[in-house]
Order: C-alpha cells, then structure tokens, then sequence
C-alpha cells in the first residue's frame, strides 16, 4: 500500500508527437524552467490545471516561489505575468478530491489560430467515448520528459469498473480513461494538462490529469479531475461571483511569484476559419521556381506550370500511407472525413497524413482510418463511380495548416473554359517534375478544357456528368499522384471541384488529365458525413 501511495503522487505513454498548433489552448506550468504541469486556456484571463500542481512548490518556498507559465508554439515568446491562483479551496491532498485550479494572468491573452481557448464539456462523458491527452510528460513510466507536445488518445472508463481497480478511490469528481490492457495514458509532467473530446463539431474540455498508479499500467488507467462537476465553481470564479470567498483561503502570497507564459508573436497565416476553402497562396514565395521537363521519348515537351506548392498553401490536402508509404492522394472535407478515389483501395487500419509538406519530414497530423464507404465500383476502364469515403479514426484538429475544403453541388461557373483560376496538387513522380524531389507537394495551375475536346481524345471513355477534364495536360497528367484534388477558386474560396480519376500513361502533353465530378456526388458525399 505504501509502494502504491507513492506511485499515485508521481504523475504520454503510447501517444506521439502533436502536430504544431493542434492543441491552441495547451499550456505549460515551469518551475525555474523546468516543467511542472500542464494546463488549459479558458478565457483571456484563465487558464485551468490542477491544485496538487502547486502543494509541492508552495511548500518548499512559500511566498517566494517562482513560477513561469507558459505555452510554447511555432513563433516567439512574449511574457505575460500571472495575477493570481485560486486552487480550490476544498483541495484533499489524500483523496486528491477536487484537485483543480484556476490561474489568473495579468492581461489579456490575444486569440487567433494558434493560441484560442477551449470550452468546458457541460455533462459527464459516457463510457467508451474517445478523448486526447496532451503534455510534456514523461514518455515512459519514470523516463524522460517529452521536448515537444506529444498526445495520446484514451477511452474512458465506466465509473464502477475503475472504482473497483482503484479500491473505491474514485470519487464523483473523477474519472478513469486509458486502455483495460494499459499502454495508453498520462504520466510524470502531464498532471493538470487537458483532456480534449471532440463534441460534434468542436473539442470540449472533459478534464485534466489529476493521479494514477504508474503510466499506462493494465488495470491502472489514468484519473482525471472531471471539468462539468466543478463547472459552476469555474464560472463564478471567472466571473468573480465568489472571487472574494475563495482568496480567503488562498495559500500564499502571490505578490512574488512571476509567471511566464510563450505565445505567437508572429500574427497566424490565416486570421480566420469560420469559413472552408481559404488558403493563403500569394505572399509565397519560391526559389526553385517552376519545373522543367527536358525532351524525352515520349515527345518533345516541357512542364512549365509545375512548382512546389506553397508549405500553407493547401490545408485540405491529405496523403494516404501503408507501412509509412505514401500511395495516393485525398482531400479533407470535413473533420472526420476524408475523399479519395476508389481505386486506392484505401482500408481500414491504414494512415491518413494532414498538414504534411515534404513526405520525409513529420510536420502533419497522423490519423488512422477507422473505416471506409465506397460506391459501387467498376474497377475496368473507364473507372466509374470513383469515389470513397475514408472515415478518419479521431477527427482532424481543424487550425491554420488543416482545415476541409468546400464542397458545392453546382460547379458550372467554376470550370468552364473561360475560368483559368484551378489548380491541382500532390506528390508527383520524378518523370513529370525531374527538378522537384517526388516526396514534396507539387502544384499546377490548369484550365478547364470544354467537353467536347475532350471527348475527341477520351471518346466513349469520358462522361459529361461524372467526369471532367483540363488542359496544360503536361503538368496535370505528369503530377503521377492518384487523388490529387482539383480545386477552382470563386470569390477567394476554393472549391473542390475533382479528383484525378486517370490520365495519359506516358505523360502524352496533347492528352487531358480526366478528373472524377465531384458535384455530381454532392448529395452522396453529405449523406456520408451525416449519417456517420
């Protein structure tokens, strides 16, 4: 009992690195810049975490303490001094009932993509629901901290059956989550951090790491402090209802303790997301400019609209990975899904990668497929039909590098042979663009070409309804990458138009690339995304 009692004082088992700015309200308690605990943003004015955070370093310092607070992202520091901490006034350091803990900071955090508050969940979590963790923990049961932001998704627990692994030590303002089988969890250095649930539509707050027996330990799974029991308390906190009560028991004086906190000073490439579609081409610049193709066997031609996409540029972009393998191409549509052709045969179990640029360098979001919706498939030439759903097993955390594309049911004004505003990207073959390397994204800017162009060169091939086609079939056709989405831009929004369904395989510069219609599997597409 002892053993175990000084286990549960000590609190990323099984997770991995986070994806820059995915979690834009996660914070880092320091103290003299070693890390203590995470946190969360609430408000301008608010961050959350927990009270045992404090109990060690009050003890030891009293009035004296020194603290720095902080959330580190892509850009800069900027330092922020913190006002007060207002830990519950109740907090058992026994029974760690209700260890929570509000931080007040002394001005006003500014919001954008990249630092932005979390809401707090208004009712308990049911059983098996899937939720993240995220910190700068230990790795390993007593191994060393993380240096970057790692997470772990967990499944919550019913309360009885963690009670019983817990010897009745689970109280009502706790919950368990992790896995029966262990492996996954919270460890050293993650206590007071965020445990994120994706509600619908948008990550709310369930709770944050409060204790547990060891990490990722069978039959041990983390506990955590639950947020919508102590959500009245929270509210009259932030909003100064009983502000007065609780700095009555506060535990010491804060007139000396500094915090620091390291947010964006760089302004995020994009100010909002309240709508799909928007990008941010323009200010990119460069320096290999545009690819050429020397004269080769298969005619004398040069691909001079080929360049490397712009690292921001297409946030709706998505390669689909085996064994670490990039094998075609998809396009974000919405949190959870994404589409892709048929024909990649994209399963369940494989990889989907967001956010990424150059393939060999980890800069995305990583999320397994859960599941896959296709429709009826004739895998003969021409290909029909040639779409699939791929249901992702977490959604994406939609930010300034990942966010879906828009969708529309009329594509009429977008491609027409009149519009020159398309453009089609992926990670294309060394034969198309012999300047730029395979593994980083390629973009391609290409006109619609009029039906019956070609349906000259594709004859009985091409459906008006299901298909579509653009010219510079040089640079579309040589991309090499099944699934390279086809996006045209109406009133600075991109809309996804198509997805490459199949082109000349030699690269012929006088034969169209053939893209599947995606409007015309509008209702198809939503009936999807609804339904799930």
């Amino acid at each position: 009992e002892e053993e175990e009692e000084e286990e549960v004082k000590s609190r990323i088992i099984g997770g991995q690195e986070a994806w820059a700015h995915s979690w834009p309200w996660q914070a880092s308690l320091q103290y003299t810049d070693l890390p203590a605990c995470g946190g969360a943003i609430l408000h301008p004015l608010w961050l959350i975490t927990a009270s045992h955070c404090f109990k060690r370093y009050l003890s030891l310092y009293s009035s004296r303490s020194a603290f720095n607070i902080f959330t580190i992202y892509l850009f800069g520091p900027k330092t922020i001094q913190v006002e007060e901490i207002l830990p519950h006034k109740d907090y058992n350091t026994k029974t760690n009932e209700n260890d929570i803990a509000l931080v007040k900071l002394e001005s006003p955090l500014k919001f954008n993509e990249c630092v932005r508050p979390v809401g707090i969940l208004d009712h308990n979590l049911p059983s098996l629901e899937s939720c993240t963790v995220t910190g700068w923990g230990a790795i390993r049961e007593n191994g060393p901290r993380a240096t970057t932001l790692q997470e772990v998704n967990v499944t919550v627990f019913e309360h009885q059956t963690c009670n019983r692994y817990y010897s009745g030590k689970i109280l009502p303002c706790m919950f368990c989550a992790g896995l029966d089988t262990g492996g996954m969890d919270a460890c050293q250095g993650d206590s007071g951090g965020p445990l994120s649930c994706f509600m619908g539509e948008r990550y709310k707050l369930a709770g944050v790491v409060s204790w547990g027996v060891g990490c990722g330990r069978a039959q041990k799974p983390g506990v955590y402090t639950s947020l919508s029991y102590y959500k009245q308390w929270i509210e009259f906190s932030i909003n100064g209802t009983d502000i007065k009560i609780l700095e009555e028991i506060c535990l010491v004086n804060l007139s000396n303790i500094h915090f620091l906190i390291v947010l964006a000073v760089k302004s995020c490439p994009f100010p909002s997301l309240a709508q799909c579609g928007q990008t941010k081409v323009e200010p990119c610049q460069l320096p290999s400019g545009f690819a050429q193709l020397a004269p080769s066997k298969d005619g004398s031609f040069k691909v001079e609209n080929v360049s490397e996409a712009c690292a921001i540029g297409w946030p709706w972009q998505a390669s689909l990975q085996s064994r670490d393998t990039h094998y075609c191409s998809g396009v974000l549509v919405h949190p959870r899904w994404v589409l892709a052709p048929r024909h990649c045969l994209a399963k369940a179990g494989d990889i989907v990668v967001l956010g990424a640029h150059d393939l060999n360098i980890f800069s995305g979001q990583t999320v397994a497929v859960e599941s896959v919706q296709s429709l009826t498939f004739s895998s003969t030439f021409p290909l029909v039909n040639d779409l699939s759903m791929i249901r992702l097993s977490a959604p994406a955390r939609i930010g300034s590098l990942i966010f879906p594309v828009c969708l529309t049911d009329k594509d009429e004004d977008l491609v027409h042979e009149d519009v020159s505003s398309c453009v089609t990207t992926g990670w294309g073959t060394r034969k198309a663009t012999l300047d730029l390397h395979p593994d980083i994204l390629h973009m391609a800017r290409v006109k619609p070409l009029a039906e019956k162009s070609c349906q000259t060169v594709w004859t009985e091939s091409f459906n008006v309804k299901s298909h579509l086609c653009m010219d510079a079939a040089a640079s579309a056709s040589c991309l090499g990458d099944s699934g390279a989405p086809l996006v045209c831009t109406k009133n600075g929004v991109y809309n996804l138009v198509g997805l490459t369904a199949w082109s000349s395989n030699k690269c012929d510069a006088y034969k169209p690339a053939v893209f599947t219609r995606v409007s015309a599997f509008y209702s198809w597409i939503q009936a999807c995304i609804s339904n799930a």
